[in-house]
Formats: structure tokens, sequence, C-alpha cells
């Protein structure tokens, strides 16, 4: 048997009086018992007084199973009957049952006194037998009213609260002292130290005792030593703490790139820095040589003369400190101007392992093999620079204390990423600088460019220099604003700006454009609209991952491209059918753009007539078209980001949208967007109410081009959505006023979605705006299935068994199922 929704059976029980709902009881029992058991169905009133009345055992149970979930008085007018057959059903004994309150239950065992005589309640099966062999004191609570002793007997002895059985003794934990515990002698903290966790040693000190014994941590110590945690915090604990625990504590545990540094606080002694062996130990040299050095614990002249390697000395040593400067000063006085000993120090940097002076004594002795040589292993910037270099670093430190002339005949030699590290890092005199750049050119400059921290100030001195190298590397390793991206792509000089003559442009590298073509960020090829460059055009055409959206920038594009290369080029563009990597098909400039262009081109003035196109595209009525074209998208936010993006913010031009909706009707879609925005006149919000409620209709999809259909004609041409328990669709339509009640009975199909909208309703609770014109449906409806079907039962039940599959009208099927019964 075809099923048939339980919406559909209420809306017959509906529209059927007493006599038609006695009837049809007997004629349609499986489906009135679905729908009986559906809590989630509205169950018409006369239904629920039939199926009370008729004594009809499978429809009471039907009933009984949903009556706890249904509002109203229906479960309670079931348990006052005292049906023994519908007590387990009323009460609950299963999970399925769960989610009874304590007045329901105490409902049933009210209605059981009345027919408690009754043998049923003593059936095997029956409630009474299953609670007496429960254990379940919830179930059993409510039992204490029912009128069975035995059964009140039973429940109490469950229910009886049971003694509280006394708590376990559990044996007492062994106490271990806290950290916030404070040891009261040296002694204490020396026990304490031994056995805690590494984590609190610094903790017991602290709390510990107020003047510590040293001698006593000492002999401590040696007898058996103590480990880095406890060494650790003693050396910080303050500044009498002995040279031996302090050394100890430095070499046990010395600090790393990436694990603990120095705290500060404890003493520094000499012996430190011999303790350790510094070509393994670099970053535990940054912790204490420059504190050192201040504090003159660590004289500069020892340091260098008995401190090594050399490159960590010189990589570690505080440079800002006059006595560290001028005992470099004495050494690098010894290298001389001489080429050679400066490039055997660079040679030697890298893998040298004894002191400073050594290191000048060596290179001075291989000096000899260098002469005449060029700059050893010429290495271009790094982008971004690492800083990590094996000896670069510490030459230039020596270099810095050279004198002028030196610094400047050295830096003709040098490599670009010598050079690179110097000028971020080392500050030289601006001397020095200039003379870099008149002998490597300013091009060497594009190593300060080289990171995405590079300052704005940093920023706008390196792009005055004009060149193709600095500029590549401003635009591909630094942020640019947008306008100095413009300016780079355009190729502008900086003093001439947009007024330089095409032809002393400045070009761009093939870095740059290999950038341009792996790029995938939108701040980098926007700006290629207004380059002029016909490489840098055809790089945007052909990006799969960044599109133009409007259509002012394409025409921007074109401007520009025919003020630089001439009308040949921009023709070129547009007979281009290929732009790799895009997939070979549509062209990447829209067909109305292409058409403004081949006007522009055939045009005797067709500079100024695209011109003109493209100031026309990017004013009030471009915008239109652009909301118009891509509104329906149901992303108005996101479209209109994009118009901002790309053309600057604009007010939207609400009288243009409402002259072009009177035009011709603006996508429902996009009616719908623009009626949430502030502003929206008022017939556009009058045109969104009736889009709403076209887009709300499932089985309808706005098609492009084409004229809404209005709402009768939805009716005659669209199948009703099926009804899923939220928007009454056909209610609303009515509300709106556009359509009739017999329109919607006359016209709309399948005749079972029609009647499912009206199973769920309850016109006369309902608040929606819409309720009173489903009242008028039904009442509506009632007439036409009584003018088709009188009250002969066999009718209407055979037009309830035709309805799932018919696909017609409600009349249709009403004149069908008259034919059939007939």
């Amino acid at each position: 048997m075809t099923y048939v929704p339980h919406a559909v059976t209420s809306a017959v029980y509906d529209l059927a009086d007493r006599a038609l709902t006695r009837a049809l009881l007997t004629r349609i029992p499986t489906e009135t018992a679905a729908l009986l058991a559906d809590d989630r169905r509205r169950l018409p009133p006369l239904l629920v007084d039939e199926v009370i009345a008729s004594r009809v055992p499978e429809l009471r149970t039907a009933l009984a199973a949903s009556a706890s979930r249904r509002a109203g008085d229906v479960f309670d007018r079931l348990a006052a009957l005292g049906d023994p057959a519908l007590a387990e059903g009323l009460h609950g004994m299963r999970e399925a049952y769960v989610g009874r309150v304590p007045e329901q239950r105490r409902a049933v065992w009210a209605g059981a006194a009345a027919t408690a005589d009754d043998p049923g309640w003593r059936a095997p099966d029956g409630l009474v037998a299953k609670l007496l062999e429960s254990k379940d004191a919830d179930l059993l609570q409510s039992a204490l009213d029912s009128p069975f002793p035995d059964l009140v007997a039973h429940a109490e002895a469950v229910c009886k609260e049971p003694e509280t059985p006394p708590e376990p003794v559990t044996p007492a934990r062994r106490a271990v002292p806290s950290a916030e515990q404070r040891p009261e002698t040296t002694a204490e903290l020396i026990d304490v130290l031994r056995v805690r966790r590494r984590r609190y040693s610094s903790t017991y000190l602290v709390n510990g005792p107020e003047k510590l014994d040293w001698e006593a941590l000492l002999e401590a110590h040696r007898a058996e030593p103590f480990d880095h945690a406890a060494l650790r915090a003693l050396w910080e604990a303050g500044e009498d703490c002995p040279q031996e625990l302090a050394v100890a504590s430095f070499a046990a545990y010395p600090p790393t790139r990436h694990g603990d540094t120095r705290k500060g606080g404890g003493p520094l002694y000499w012996p430190m820095l011999t303790a350790l062996d510094f070509s393994r130990h670099e970053h535990a040299l940054r912790a204490v040589l420059p504190e050192g050095i201040a504090s003159g614990v660590f004289p500069v002249d020892r340091v260098l003369a008995e401190i090594k390697p050399a490159r960590h000395v010189l990589n570690e040593l505080p440079h800002s400190d006059e006595r560290v400067r001028a005992a470099l000063a004495a050494q690098v006085a010894r290298l001389g101007s001489d080429f050679a000993n400066w490039r055997a120090l660079h040679h030697l940097l890298p893998r040298f392992t004894g002191t400073v002076p050594a290191l000048i004594d060596a290179a001075l002795a291989a000096a000899p093999r260098h002469a005449g040589k060029t700059w050893p292993n010429p290495m271009g910037p790094e982008f971004p620079p690492r800083r990590n270099s094996l000896g670069r670093t510490a030459w230039l430190h020596l270099f810095d204390r050279a004198d002028q002339a030196v610094q400047l005949d050295l830096s003709e030699r040098m490599d670009a990423r010598t050079i690179q590290y110097l000028l971020m890092w080392h500050l030289p005199d601006q001397s020095v600088r200039d003379h870099i750049v008149a002998t490597h050119g300013a091009a060497v400059l594009a190593g300060l460019a080289s990171h995405w921290a590079t300052s704005a100030e940093v920023i706008e001195d390196l792009i005055t220099y004009d060149d193709p190298e600095v500029n590549a590397a401003l635009f591909l390793h630094t942020n640019l604003t947008d306008a100095q991206r413009r300016h780079v792509l355009a190729g502008l000089r900086w003093k001439q700006g947009a007024a330089t003559p095409a032809a002393e442009r400045l070009p761009l590298t093939p870095a740059l454009l290999q950038g341009l073509r792996e790029s995938a960020r939108r701040n980098w090829l926007l700006p290629a609209t207004e380059s002029g460059d016909p490489d840098v055009c055809r790089i945007l055409l052909g990006n799969q991952r960044v599109k133009v959206h409007t259509d002012p920038q394409h025409l921007l594009m074109l401007v520009r491209l025919w003020e630089r290369h001439g009308p040949d080029e921009v023709r070129a563009l547009l007979d281009e059918t290929d732009f790799p990597p895009r997939k070979k098909g549509k062209h990447p400039v829209p067909p109305q753009v292409r058409e403004a262009a081949q006007a522009a081109l055939d045009a005797s003035d067709g500079l100024e007539v695209l011109r003109a196109a493209q100031a026309a595209a990017a004013g009030p009525a471009g915008l239109v078209d652009h909301l118009r074209i891509n509104g329906p998208q149901r992303d108005l936010a996101k479209y209109l980001d994009l118009w901002a993006e790309e053309n600057g913010s604009a007010e939207l031009p609400w009288a243009g949208l409402l002259a072009a909706h009177r035009a011709e009707p603006l996508d429902d879609r996009l009616l719908v967007d623009l009626h949430r925005l502030e502003g929206c006149p008022a017939d556009l919000v009058e045109a969104t109410a009736t889009a709403r409620l076209r887009l709300s209709h499932r089985n309808y999809t706005p098609r492009k081009g084409k004229r809404p259909p209005t709402l009768p004609e939805m009716l005659r041409t669209l199948p009703l959505p099926e009804y899923a328990g939220r928007d009454n669709w056909p209610a609303e339509a009515l509300h709106s006023g556009q359509v009739t009640a017999a329109d919607i009975l006359r016209d709309a199909f399948p005749a079972l979605a029609c009647v499912t909208y009206l199973g769920d309703e309850t016109p006369a609770q309902d608040t929606r705006p819409w309720a009173h014109a489903v009242a008028e449906l039904v009442e509506a409806m009632g007439a036409l299935v009584r003018e088709h079907l009188g009250d002969d039962p066999e009718g209407w039940t055979m037009a309830l068994r035709l309805m799932p599959d018919f696909g017609g009208t409600l009349p249709d099927l009403l004149a069908t199922a008259k034919a059939v019964v007939s």
C-alpha cells in the first residue's frame, strides 16, 4: 500500500465533520494509527474525541504512545479511562518511554482507582505485574500512590533509602614538604636541594634561610656535586656566590640558543671563560661576555689575548664599548691597507681556532698567497638575509675599526653579500655608503630591500634611486604600499612620476616578472592594470588565482597599454588567444570590454574614446552594471568590496539601481540583498517582498536575462515544493494578495503537496502574518472537497489513497476519486 504522509491524513480529518470522522476510522485505520502515534503532527480535536470514544484498542494504543509528548489534555483524558490495556504505554516501562513526569504517572494511578477490580490490571503482562518484578526506584516512586496494596508494599521496600555506608579509611599519605615550605637552615636547604625536583630549586632559595652558609654549601658540593638546576639557583641567589659554585653552574648547564639564558643576579668570574670550549657553546659566550666586559671582570685585552675561537669572540664583543673599539683598532692597524692581508683574514676566519691576535698573525703570514686575487667566492645578496655567515660578520667587525681610507679601498672589492651585511647591520659612514654606490652602482643597494620588516623610511629612500634591481627587490621582498607597487610596475621615475616619458620608463627585471608569474597575491597583481607593460598585462590575464573583477580595471589596463605602446599593442592583446598558464578558451577580458576597445580602435580619436569608456564604467552606471552582473551570486558584500578594492569606495547608486529595475527588473537574489542595506528605496523594498516569496519556492530558479514569473504563473507552471514544516508557501502567496484561494485550489499541483501544507497548520493558534490565509485556504478546500465528494466516506477514502501518486491538481484528483467510486 502506498505511503500516505501523516500531514495529509491530518488534513483529511480536519475537513471532515463528526459523522464522517467516525466513518473514516474504520476505513483508513492504518493511516489513522500512524498519525496518532506521530507526536510531531497536530491532531484535529474531533479525531481525538472519536478515538477515545471508539474503544478501538489499536487506535487508543497508538494515541497513548504519543500522549505524554502532546500538548493539551490528551494524556489526562486517556489516564482517566483507567484502561489497563493503555496503562503501560501511558506509565512507561522502557527506554523509549523516558521523559514521563511524576504527575503523569500519578494520573495513571488516579484513573486506576476507579477500575482497580478490572482483571486486566492483574494480567501476567500487565503494568502491575511488571512493576512487582522491577527494582527501579524511579519507576516505583509513583506506585506509592497506586490502589494496589501489594504494589505499594513492594515500592516502599525498594524506595526505602539505604543507610549511608561509612567512608573507607585510607592510610595517610607520606608527608612530603611542599615548595612553599621554608627551610630554616642551610643544612635543611641542602637536604631539600638533594631530593626535590629541579623546578623547585629556585623556589626553595627564595624562601630559604635569610643568610646562606656558603662554606657548608661548598663542602656539600665537593662531597656530592649538586645537579645543574641547583647550581644555577645557587649562582643566581646573590652576588656573594663563591667562584667555585658559579663556575660549576656555568660549565654544567651553559646557555643555548633555544634554552635558558642567564637570568642575572649572579656574579661573574674570569674562570668562566676558560671552563668551556666556545667553539661549541657560542651562545654561552654571548650570555656573559658583554656584561663581564662592562663590569670590568673580563679585561678586554685579556679576552682578546686568551679567549678563542676568534670568530665567536669578535661576534659577541660589545662593540659599542670604547675599550673594545680601541683594542680592535690596535689589532686592525697591523693589517694595514693591503687587500691581501684582509683577504687572508677572510679566508681564515671560518675555521680558525685561536685567539684574535693569533688570527691577525696568521693572516699576515698567509697574505703572500692571496696577493693579486679578487674577493673570495663572491656571492649575491640573500632574500631574506639569514645573518648566519661563517666569518663574514666577524670580518666586518674588524672592517668597522679600519681607517676610512682602508674602508673605501676594501669596499670597492667586496661582493654583494658582504655589502648587504655591511649596510644592514654595521651602518658605515655615509661617505663609505656613497662610495659603494659610486663604485658598484645603485643596484648593490637591492640587498637592503631584503625582508618584510624593512622600514618605510628605508623603502622611501631606496625607491628614489630609480634602479630596476632595487625596485625589483623592493617589490618582491618588502611591504610596499599600493601606490609604490603601481609606481614600480609602471616603470616610473621618482621625480617625474606619471609624467615619465614612455621612452624613459624603467624596465622590469626577469626576477620581478618571474615573481609575478608565480604569485597569487592580489596586491601584487592588481597594480598591473596601470603598468602599461604588455608582459605584465599578459601575466595578470593568465593568472589562474588572481582575477580582475570589474570592467573599469580592464579598461584602465587597455588605456595604459595604449598610452605606452600605442593601439597596435592593444589590438594584439585583444587578438591573443593563449594566456598561459590559463587554459585556452574564453578570453579573460570580458566581451563588453573587448567591444568597447574595438570601437575605440575603429575611431579616429581612439585613445580619447577608450578613456571616456573607462570613466563611464568607473561611475555610478558602471557600478549598477557590475551589481546586475554579479549580484545574483548572493554575495553582494563580496562584490562591493571587489569594486572598492579595484576602483575605490563609492556610495551605492540607488537612483541608478531604481531606474535600472524599472527598465528591466533586477534579479530576485540581488533585490533581496539590496533590501538589507540602509537607504534602499521604497519601490525596491516593495519588489523585494515578491522576490523573496519567489525565491522561497524551492522549485524556482531565477534565469539570467529572463523576466521573473508572477505568482499565478508559478502556480500553473511549477510544482509546489514539498512542505518541510517551516514556511507555508501557498498561504504566504495568498497573504501577498497576488493570488486568490481559488487560484491555489484550481492551479496548484500536485494535489498531495497542496493538502500537505494544510495538514500541520492550526489556524486558531497561528500568530504568523499569513494565519488568516491558512484559515481561508482550509475553508475553501473543505467546500471544494464537499462539492465533489459530499459526505461519502468511500470517495474520501479513495481520494486519500490516490493522492500520493497523483500529479495533477486537487480538482482533478477529486473528480478522479468520484469517478472511481461511482
